[in-house]
């Protein structure tokens, strides 16, 4: 696996850690970009030759560990919100796993559902 550790900001306050799990053959192409400014998620569809497909989500509340919260500037064990993501190619192949994890101070999260008639 191909590791990426990436630090988000708002404004100048930081605002998620994102810790990405890349397969070996796509994430080692992608790591020879620049992913400062570059989103890792068109640099999978561009060195895979395909689109991305799906992915499944997971959504949690958990405890700031140490090198997390020293890294958003927050107390150990303060209140962050997880994403955890699994995205797979459009052929159904997974390459990429994700652990967002982002202050609950300066996050929220809104969503629309819609009833469909049948």
């Amino acid at each position: 696996m191909v590791f990426i550790e990436r630090l988000r900001y708002l404004g100048d306050l930081p605002l998620s850690l994102d810790l990405t799990y890349l397969v070996p053959d796509i994430g080692t192409e992608v790591l020879g970009h620049a992913l400062e400014s570059e989103d890792v998620f068109p640099l999978i569809e561009q060195v895979s030759g395909q689109p991305l497909g799906s992915a499944s989500l997971a959504l949690e509340a958990i405890p700031a560990d140490p090198h997390t919260a020293a890294t958003l500037q927050l107390p150990d064990g303060a209140a962050l919100l997880m994403l955890e993501r699994l995205t797979s190619l459009d052929d159904g192949r997974p390459v990429d796993l994700e652990y967002i994890r982002m202050r609950g101070d300066r996050i929220t999260m809104r969503g629309s559902l819609t009833r469909s008639s049948t």
